[in-house]
């Protein structure tokens, strides 16, 4: 089976190609993006077999992602998919194995694939480790049982919280107390204290064993504490990552690739967890320095594409971070492109009046009207 990334500005298109080339059952879908930007980001950790191609995208066509991708020195075949024939020509000029134009049919796609299956070794099946639960921390908290494709159900609004919240605590002892004070704030008595707290603690056990995931949970001289040794945890990885110094070189830019990419949002963000939010900004402090040292190592190199497409991905992720944005426009500076610069001032300015009811802080103000005056 050949894995392969499918790129398209349209959501319904997307869907449609992964459902023909998903029905050849010779390809896998490890990414599907509507962004060219977004797909170029996570080309290094995902290398796939081919890659799927629109062309007529805004920012980037699918011939200018094409070029990137050959740039990145991945063994990756591309093929177009398009619904204009005007652009054959240079297609092949990237040495594109196919050419299919919209609206295509399964004759289409089976002959794209074979056509990869000349050129290209069909890979040998790699020794993936066991799967024994994952869960996802940014953005949502998402919980996926051993081997499952499908998010675990939370029996109650609490349950997820005490499990989230456990999980912030991993391998250490919870105080009871301190789980109660962060729960069930509204708690006067001891008494229906302790009954939420052990029905809770019961429905997440109930949930752990019906998701076939390993765990501890134990209750010893007034703390709880829970383990999940066999389980996959992003933030774990992310938090392991970017321990210590941050240093981009030849040698360390894919493990720190890696980081960017598990940072989908901020920790919990869509679960507003009051006790989450210390760790939330630790996380993102983390993830602002970690962008910040890849904008230094491409501008040192004067890569300033690769700089801005960094930057572009990690405010979908965090679009009111004042420190992003602020390297964003001394980047449109630096490459004294006045245009971009004040385009994404005027994004960022009513972005900010909606969302926060304040203006852009000064150091941006004074940015934007350096370049006015310029």
């Amino acid at each position: 089976m050949f894995n392969a990334i499918i790129v398209d500005d349209e959501r319904p298109a997307l869907d449609v190609l992964r459902l023909f080339l998903e029905k050849t059952d010779q390809i896998h879908i490890v990414g599907a993006f509507q962004s060219a930007a977004s797909a170029l980001e996570e080309m290094q950790s995902l290398r796939p077999d081919v890659a799927f191609l629109d062309i007529d995208m805004p920012d980037m066509t699918g011939l200018e992602l094409a070029g990137k991708i050959i740039d990145l020195g991945i063994d990756t075949e591309i093929v177009f998919v398009t619904a204009y024939d005007r652009y054959a020509l240079e297609a092949f000029r990237v040495n594109a194995i196919d050419y299919i134009l919209k609206p295509f049919s399964s004759d289409d796609i089976e002959q794209a694939v074979a056509r990869l299956k000349k050129v290209k070794p069909q890979p040998v099946k790699s020794q993936t480790p066991e799967d024994n639960g994952r869960i996802y921390c940014f953005g949502r908290l998402s919980v996926y049982g051993a081997g499952s494709g499908e998010a675990v159900k939370w029996r109650t609004s609490k349950t997820e919280e005490l499990f989230a919240f456990m999980l912030q605590n991993l391998n250490s002892k919870a105080a009871k107390w301190k789980i109660a004070q962060n729960l069930w704030p509204e708690c006067e008595s001891e008494k229906q204290l302790n009954t939420n707290l052990y029905t809770t603690v019961y429905k997440v056990k109930k949930t752990l064993l019906s998701a076939n995931i390993k765990f501890d949970f134990t209750y010893i001289n007034g703390s709880y504490k829970m383990e999940l040794p066999d389980t996959y945890i992003d933030a774990a990885e992310f938090e392991a990552l970017t321990d210590g110094e941050i240093a981009l070189s030849e040698g360390s830019i894919e493990k720190y690739r890696k980081a960017l990419s598990l940072y989908k949002g901020n920790y919990l963000e869509e679960n507003e967890y009051l006790w989450s939010v210390s760790k939330a900004e630790e996380y993102a402090t983390r993830y602002r320095r970690l962008v910040s040292e890849f904008v230094k190592y491409y501008s040192a190199k004067k890569d300033y594409i690769n700089a801005e497409l960094i930057l572009q991905k990690a405010l979908t992720n965090t679009p009111l971070d004042d420190e992003l944005n602020e390297i964003l426009l001394k980047l449109y500076s630096v490459k004294k492109d006045k245009t971009a610069l004040i385009t994404h001032y005027n994004k960022i300015k009513d972005l900010y009046r909606s969302e926060l009811g304040i203006a852009p802080s000064k150091s941006m103000q004074e940015l934007f009207r350096g370049t006015l005056e310029l």
